[in-house]
């Protein structure tokens, strides 16, 4: 069936999540809702809320369960339920998966929580639908956070060409099949004369210092209003917001999906109705010189050069003395 001939609900976005709901989680809710013509589906342990968008379907289950069930789906021993990182492992996989849940629609796409959605429909145009077989939110790779697969068997099953994926499933550590191992199987598929479509031009998404997602400490930098994301300081509109390096910062959630708000702001410490102060943006500029995040990715990255020339150092002076006692 053309897209065309079903212009609504022809996605449905697929984010497992297990434990407690994060603090944000309400926003979320309220993003979600405002996207009303594309579906969530969450496979959860967590309570579902008594209030959440008419487009969200949770699945109630625990992690063991579902590691048992795809486990069987895969005739494997996958250690999810010791590390539940590897989903990101299953995440190209999810259209076998889940396959039962998303018969109904034109494509699929694996996403997460620690996000706060825009409009996502205008970035992602009818037109891209119509012309494309996978879409990320990333430049010229495979986004873990937002990815869309056409929901065909041949692209479903396309994770069956990941380079040893079997025992990429079967490690216990995360081997990185979805941004990493997912994006060289495309990339080389591209090269030949049966390429995948790929829609993937430009980032979708926050962007600092040529980075996507990882960004400093910010107060006020973001304003989530009736259905778009906003940098407040370049005026610029994203699809979506993505703090994977400051969620654990987020200590308090004031956009409660229940009372509806038209509006929130997202700090790097939480999500609030109000503005802070000058004075307090100005303390919070200052101690980002001595302590942000990339004055602390500079420091980690001088400490593993260092380490690296020590290491050489060793290696040298090791050899030296092996000489002379030959």
């Amino acid at each position: 069936m053309d897209i065309s001939d079903k212009p609504k609900k022809n996605l449905i976005l697929i984010s497992p999540y297990f434990g407690n709901w994060p603090k944000w989680f309400d926003a979320h809710l309220k993003s979600i809702e405002f996207n009303s013509s594309i579906d969530w589906l969450i496979p959860t342990d967590c309570q579902v809320p008594s209030k959440y968008p008419n487009n969200i379907k949770f699945i109630p289950t625990d992690l063991l369960s579902l590691n048992q069930k795809i486990n069987h789906l895969f005739n494997q021993k996958i250690p999810l339920y010791k590390n539940p990182r590897k989903f990101c492992d299953l995440k190209p996989s999810y259209g076998k998966i889940f396959e039962k849940h998303i018969s109904k629609y034109h494509f699929w796409g694996f996403t997460d929580l620690d996000i706060i959605w825009g409009n996502i429909r205008k970035f992602i145009t009818n037109e891209i639908f119509q012309n494309s077989d996978i879409i990320s939110s990333r430049l010229n790779a495979i986004s873990g956070h937002f990815t869309l697969v056409r929901n065909t068997k041949k692209l479903n099953d396309l994770y069956l060409q990941i380079q040893d994926y079997d025992k990429k499933l079967q490690n216990e550590q995360f081997q990185w099949s979805d941004e990493i191992h997912f994006t060289n199987l495309i990339l080389e598929k591209n090269k030949k004369s049966t390429s995948i479509r790929t829609y993937w031009p430009k980032y979708l998404l926050n962007v600092e210092n040529g980075i996507d997602s990882h960004q400093e400490y910010h107060l006020d930098r973001w304003r989530w209003e009736n259905g778009s994301v906003i940098n407040t300081i370049t005026k610029n509109e994203v699809m979506y917001l993505h703090f994977i390096n400051w969620k654990n910062k987020i200590t308090k959630n004031e956009a409660i999906y229940a009372n509806s708000p038209e509006s929130f702001i997202i700090s790097y410490n939480g999500i609030h109705i109000k503005q802070n102060n000058r004075i307090s943006i100005i303390c919070n500029h200052i101690k980002n010189i001595f302590f942000g995040y990339w004055t602390t990715e500079w420091q980690r990255n001088q400490i593993k050069l260092l380490k690296q020339k020590i290491g050489q150092i060793k290696v040298y002076f090791f050899k030296d003395r092996q000489s002379e006692t030959d």
